[in-house]
């Protein structure tokens, strides 16, 4: 067995240790399941009102005029978990750094640094899911809601 051989025998994720489970799941699928609950949730909220009793008001009645606020404090809740999961991947991402040495080539060959991949995708799809989120408050802000 040649010292390369070695190597590719190591733990796939040696630092594995560093980051929990728990931090890798949230890291990665909260900033997802935020925008996918203010996108269903907004909708319901934005439509409901507007549609009672099978025809389109002009304005939602004055007991459902709290769906508003209600979308625009789901979508500071959604951007707010999403940067969390940014951060928190981040923070993983730093305590791996290190994980694996060597260019992206050799990291290929031995399979190690799955860790430090998790991070890295954690911060990917937590501050695009922020974004997401924040481009999709634009759209419940500035579109009219009703007839009117």
């Amino acid at each position: 067995m040649t010292p390369s051989d070695a190597h590719i025998a190591e733990h796939p994720a040696p630092q594995a240790q560093r980051v929990s489970s728990r931090e890798s799941f949230f890291a990665l699928f909260a900033g997802p399941l935020a925008w996918f609950i203010q996108l269903v949730v907004g909708y319901a909220l934005a439509s409901e009102p507007c549609f009672r009793a099978g025809s389109r008001a002009a304005a939602p009645p004055p007991e459902l005029l709290w769906t508003k606020p209600g979308m625009v404090a789901l979508t500071v809740v959604a951007v707010a978990i999403s940067m969390a999961s940014f951060a928190i991947s981040m923070r993983a991402f730093n305590r791996t750094r290190n994980e694996a040495r060597g260019g992206a080539h050799h990291v290929m060959e031995a399979g190690a640094g799955r860790t430090r991949f998790l991070a890295l995708w954690g911060m990917v799809l937590g501050a695009g899911f922020a974004v997401a989120a924040a481009i999709t408050a634009v759209a419940f802000i500035a579109v009219p809601r009703c007839a009117g």
